[in-house]
């Protein structure tokens, strides 16, 4: 997804703020559910099929976990389908709710699949370094240094493995252990004098940015502030009204729908700025 990761860090950070209020906020089904198919979407244009794959492996069960939870401590609701051991009501509001909340909790880690793949440490650094700097650099270095930990902790694993073949269990895990903490502090160190050297840090400092705010990406940000307007004034309006307690009910008026389009068409930004790219290149290849 070149074509959104392209645009502006300002827009980048402003969609994503939109899309996961509408995920974390929203209990209307036809938000959740039209969040969950942009979310989805997104995650495997940005990351690829194969590592969407892998990662749905560990997001599933944490939905899951939580629809399996709220029944049994949720005895809310008025359609009983059968009682627990404990004489305590099943109730399909409350099987329901517990559904929904897991699809929540999923549409937000998709998003936040994203979030990691167009927000680069670089980007971040853009947006608040220069009034938290001290915050967006500590953020910034840690979520590079993550990755970077787990990837050096397997290096270093394979490595003890061919070192000492029948070596298992918590002596390898230790020798692994040190090897990646002498790393990690090693690194931290050569980090504090390369920006000690660099000025970090002191007053008047400038700093350099490569990006541009231009015609394009202003046309991107009133587009996305039209569309949140026209969700949030439908949310205000009752269009989203929802409750599954003590019964299942809410709106299914013409101002639902109206807003559900609104925040579809938000949600289906990035995906319309990789079709006007792919768009735009195979009609410069025809003249070509």
């Amino acid at each position: 997804m070149q074509g959104f990761s392209r645009r502006h860090p300002l827009i980048n950070f402003i969609f994503f703020v939109l899309v996961l209020a509408g995920a974390m906020i929203a209990e209307h089904p036809a938000i959740v559910l039209t969040g969950l198919f942009f979310s989805v979407a997104a995650a495997i244009m940005l990351i690829g099929a194969e590592t969407f794959a892998r990662r749905l492996l560990f997001v599933l069960p944490l939905m899951f976990v939580t629809a399996l939870i709220n029944p049994l401590v949720s005895h809310s609701g008025q359609t009983v389908l059968f009682s627990f051991p404990s004489g305590n009501a099943c109730t399909m509001e409350s099987i329901l709710y517990g559904v929904f909340a897991g699809v929540r909790l999923g549409t937000v880690l998709f998003w936040f699949f994203c979030w990691n793949a167009v927000i680069t440490s670089d980007k971040f650094v853009y947006l608040f370094g220069r009034r938290f700097a001290a915050l967006a650099l500590t953020v910034s270095m840690a979520l590079r240094f993550v990755p970077q930990f787990l990837k050096r902790f397997r290096e270093v694993s394979d490595a003890q493995s061919c070192l000492h073949p029948g070596e298992k269990g918590l002596r390898h895990a230790g020798r692994v252990f040190s090897a990646v903490i002498q790393w990690a502090l090693e690194n931290a160190l050569h980090t504090a004098d390369a920006m000690k050297a660099r000025g970090y840090g002191l007053p008047h400092r400038t700093s350099f940015s490569v990006y541009r705010f231009t015609a394009e990406d202003t046309a991107c940000l009133l587009f996305m502030l039209l569309l949140g307007a026209g969700t949030l004034a439908g949310a205000l309006a009752g269009g989203f009204d929802w409750s599954f307690y003590p019964q299942i009910s809410g709106a299914g008026t013409a101002v639902t729908a109206g807003a559900t389009a609104c925040f579809g068409l938000l949600a289906a930004l990035p995906l319309i700025s990789e079709a006007k790219e792919v768009l735009q290149w195979r009609l410069s290849r025809s003249k070509t």
